[in-house]
């Protein structure tokens, strides 16, 4: 398994369980979430998977995909858009943690040639 699968696969089974682990706790570590949050960890994390453990250039182009939503959450999070940050909740912290996801996932997607 290449480095694009691993990574997608990880990313995804780390969403997935946040996503799950957020609606039993209502909240993950110094990350307030909500339903909409833990939704999309659960959709993004089942993808993830899907991608990670699928045929051919799936999981490149989860990667690259991933890390350009990641991208633009975290800027519109950063400039606080009222829209996306009362939706998904945002946070500092959530901002923060969305930049190093997006950054990684898409330097994978561009960097691995797996």
């Amino acid at each position: 398994m290449g480095l694009q699968k691993k990574f997608a696969t990880g990313l995804g089974a780390v969403l997935l369980i946040v996503g799950i682990w957020g609606f039993v706790a209502n909240s993950v570590l110094i990350f307030d979430v909500n339903t909409a949050h833990n939704v999309l960890h659960v959709i993004t994390g089942v993808l993830g998977l899907a991608a990670g453990l699928g045929a051919g250039a799936q999981a490149k182009t989860f990667n690259v995909i991933f890390g350009l939503v990641y991208a633009l959450v975290t800027v519109l999070g950063l400039l606080n858009v009222a829209s996306v940050v009362n939706l998904l909740n945002l946070n500092a912290a959530d901002n923060i943690l969305h930049l190093i996801i997006a950054v990684a996932a898409l330097g994978v997607g561009f960097g691995s040639h797996d």
